[in-house]
């Protein structure tokens, strides 16, 4: 205990203990001894509401009879002694900026904050109940906890009406519980004496009335979080961005979800939920987050749902994740990973941290840095894309050997942009600078895809081996919506085959991802076999050259399950030891999926499936074609 108040001298008799910074404006003047442990300071009144004459107790003080202790004025002059006499006092713990000054503090000298504390009060010009704050500090419901040494709780009606940050204090206070509802961002040092005068505003900053009295929740830091100068209390998600980023929605955005179909397949993506944040590595509460490698400084965290329906299934495909995203809006983990495939096979990864990223893209930061990319743009980057080409590998493990639903294979990728468009939302309102330049003429350039293109890319491509047609509706398909519904056939060796209308998102400006499903049309009746390709570009070396391929990885479905399907490794060009990495992505895959095909069975009519790695790295190589950054 900081301060202890005995009855009775000699520290005899009823005691009254209290720990922390505080202040207590009325209690039993009923004492006679008294003890303040080390680096404690105590002030001690014997008016109540931190009036009358002063004592000022220095750290380590044992006081054992304070009928002996005289009490004295202002003018020095001896008005009795101190037992029985204590009324009020603050209790500070580093020594007040008026200690060792002989004349008497003033009451707004009395507020003596540590660097990282904030002060809360019950009234007006900090008096009633009080409460200091440590920072970090996350405190989701107000109702929950008490004044120092009081049972009033600290929400609702008389709770909180002034409050003051101390010098390395960063306070949000928010209007709901759980860090919801209208919010105010306080910087240090700032005193608020009554709470009636400080306007409670919006989010769009519509006035809603003031903040006396409304505190059910805040968050204090120990330095600024890099979100404090964008418009929102957190990294943020504006489902408005978010819903922009997808291709061709047949949602509206009132609607608070994202639905989009590839082929004949609907996606469903809802509205990433807030449901966590914190101002430390920990939460104050129990909770089932893993977090042993979050930031020390904070982070944020947003549920994800998404669907896919299938309608001549039991069961929809499910898939949910939280995501974690630090103050500077970089995801930096990905936990509770489920999907659940027509409600009877399950694919759970508990948690994908950035730790797990240190061998597969080492080094590749630097070499952005070294093109006139930002450090913070760089790593931003290399942050998303390695999540989503992890994600991908993970996930792809499990799905490729069950999945015999075209459907179902693609909904990684599904998953993949998903995560991807979540991080650029994510990402917005900072408005990094991604060049180091501020004069770059790439600032005007963007990544993007030409769909429009790839017929003809993949005839000049397949030359000789085949021929192609250009993109057109399937009539064949239950369903479907325009562009995803459309499909450029091809013969390869004289074999038919498919491919998809691609689907591309940009990542962190610096890449872009594109998807694709091959389908190799076997006729009889049979089930197609399918290709899912997931390439990964950056930014070229050098202005005006293409786009450079980074990642690739694909898995090969037999769907009537008369062979093994086939995952090929994830490949990228980053040279290192390791064998899944090597500088030619497209050789690598091809030659994977080549020596995988030397061991499957194929009848008479299924001959087509000896081309499946050479119709994979034609529709690489056109896709490559297609990208452009300018």
């Amino acid at each position: 205990m900081d301060f202890i108040l005995w009855n009775n001298n000699n520290e005899g008799g009823g005691s009254d203990s209290y720990a922390g910074a505080q202040g207590q404006e009325n209690i039993d003047a009923n004492n006679d001894s008294l003890q303040t442990s080390s680096g404690t300071w105590v002030i001690v009144f014997d008016g109540t509401e931190y009036t009358g004459n002063v004592w000022k107790i220095n750290p380590g003080t044992t006081e054992d009879d304070l009928n002996h202790v005289n009490r004295y004025d202002s003018s020095g002059n001896k008005v009795g002694v101190w037992k029985n006499a204590i009324q009020s006092f603050i209790i500070y713990k580093q020594e007040p900026a008026f200690w060792n000054n002989s004349a008497w503090p003033s009451k707004s000298q009395l507020i003596q904050l540590q660097e990282y504390q904030a002060l809360f009060t019950e009234n007006e010009d900090f008096e009633g109940d009080n409460r200091v704050f440590n920072g970090p500090d996350n405190e989701g419901s107000l109702s929950d906890i008490g004044y120092a040494n009081d049972s009033d709780k600290m929400s609702g009606t008389g709770s909180v009406s002034a409050l003051r940050t101390g010098s390395g204090s960063w306070l949000i206070i928010f209007d709901d519980t759980d860090f919801n509802g209208d919010f105010l961002k306080i910087p240090p040092s700032i005193t608020y004496s009554n709470l009636n005068d400080v306007e409670r505003c919006d989010i769009n900053g519509t006035k809603d009335g003031d903040w006396q009295d409304q505190i059910r929740s805040f968050l204090l830091y120990n330095y600024q979080p890099e979100f404090w100068n964008t418009p929102y209390s957190r990294a943020y998600v504006d489902f408005s961005t978010f819903y922009g980023l997808y291709p061709y929605p047949t949602s509206s955005e009132s609607d608070n979800k994202v639905v989009y179909m590839v082929e004949d397949s609907t996606y469903t993506v809802d509205c990433p939920d807030f449901t966590e944040q914190s101002a430390k590595q920990s939460l104050s509460s129990y909770d089932d987050d893993n977090t042993a490698n979050l930031p020390v400084t904070g982070w944020t965290k947003y549920g994800m749902s998404l669907t896919h329906e299938n309608p001549a299934l039991t069961s929809d495909d499910t898939c949910t994740f939280d995501a974690y995203f630090d103050n500077t809006g970089t995801l930096v983990s990905i936990q509770h990973f489920d999907m659940q495939l027509n409600g009877a096979y399950q694919i759970s990864q508990a948690v994908i941290d950035t730790v797990d990223f240190v061998a597969w893209y080492y080094g590749t930061t630097g070499a952005l840095e070294t093109l006139g990319i930002s450090e913070e743009a760089a790593d931003a980057f290399v942050d998303v894309f390695d999540f989503v080409t992890a994600a991908f590998n993970k996930f792809s493990a499990a799905i490729y050997k069950v999945s015999d639903n075209g459907g179902q294979f693609y909904f990684l990728p599904v998953v993949c942009h998903t995560l991807n468009r979540l991080c650029t939302t994510v990402a917005k309102p900072f408005n990094a600078s991604v060049y180091t330049n501020s004069n770059d003429s790439r600032k005007n350039y963007s990544m993007a895809f030409d769909n429009d293109s790839f017929p003809g890319s993949l005839s000049s491509v397949i030359s000789g081996y085949g021929s192609v047609q250009g993109w057109q509706q399937e009539n064949s398909l239950d369903g479907g919506t325009y562009p995803f519904d459309q499909a450029a056939e091809y013969t390869y060796e004289s074999y038919p085959f498919r491919t998809w209308y691609q689907e591309s998102s940009v990542s962190a400006q610096l890449g872009i991802f594109v998807s694709c499903k091959l389908d190799y049309e076997i006729g009889d009746n049979s089930k197609d076999d399918h290709v899912i390709l997931l390439l990964g570009f950056k930014i070229p070396d050098t202005t005006g050259d293409k786009p450079t391929l980074t990642f690739a990885q694909a898995t090969v479905q037999f769907t009537d399950g008369s062979n093994t399907n086939i995952m090929t490794p994830p490949y990228n060009n980053v040279s290192s030891g390791t064998s899944y990495y090597t500088s030619d992505v497209i050789d690598s895959v091809y030659n994977y999926i080549q020596g995988q095909l030397s061991g499957v069975t194929m009848s008479s009519s299924q001959q087509g499936r000896k081309y499946l790695a050479d119709v994979t790295k034609a529709n690489m190589q056109a896709i490559c074609d297609c990208v452009s950054f300018n």
